[in-house]
């Protein structure tokens, strides 16, 4: 009908750069910079009966720009950036139990804004920004990757992909 339709608001507290993906018919939104700083909130909005409900809270660092992807009823989430810089680790939260459990960090240096994208039971990831020199970085102080991995949850285990390439 090309109508929108206004639904029910986030009770959760307003931010900025928020972590979000849909999994399961359902939206799942947390983490991002609110007025006092990172959240580690974590909430699931179920758009067949629009309701809003919050779940267990991120135990990690609150961020903004991480990777997220799902893979087999589980999210993956890490990396991205707060106020102490970036961020290499990597963590699961289990959908269907609400429990969040740390996994194996990230085999390449520490960045916010990754690329990422799930294929099959893998999660890949790559790319990005961070504060250190590594594969396909320039000299400009805010280093920009040409990286990829492939992280493999059945063993809680990363390889690295060919770089890409070409520039950053």
């Amino acid at each position: 009908t090309e109508d929108w339709d206004f639904l029910t608001t986030c009770p959760c507290q307003p931010r900025r750069h928020p972590a979000f993906l849909m999994a399961n018919d359902k939206i799942f939104v947390g983490l991002g910079d609110g007025a006092n700083g990172n959240l580690n909130d974590w909430w699931e909005y179920d758009m067949d009966n629009d309701v809003w409900n919050q779940k267990s809270n991120f135990p990690g660092d609150g961020r903004q720009h991480p990777a997220m992807i799902v893979v087999n009823n589980k999210i993956y989430m890490g990396c991205g950036g707060n106020g102490n810089g970036n961020l290499g680790d990597w963590w699961e939260y289990d959908i269907l139990t609400d429990i969040w459990l740390q996994k194996s960090d990230l085999i390449a240096n520490q960045r916010h804004h990754p690329f990422y994208f799930g294929i099959g039971d893998y999660a890949y990831v790559g790319f990005g920004h961070g504060s250190n020199p590594g594969p396909g970085s320039n000299s400009t102080g805010s280093y920009i990757y040409n990286d990829f991995y492939k992280y493999d949850p059945a063993n809680d285990s990363w390889t690295q992909m060919a770089n890409f390439p070409s520039e950053a």
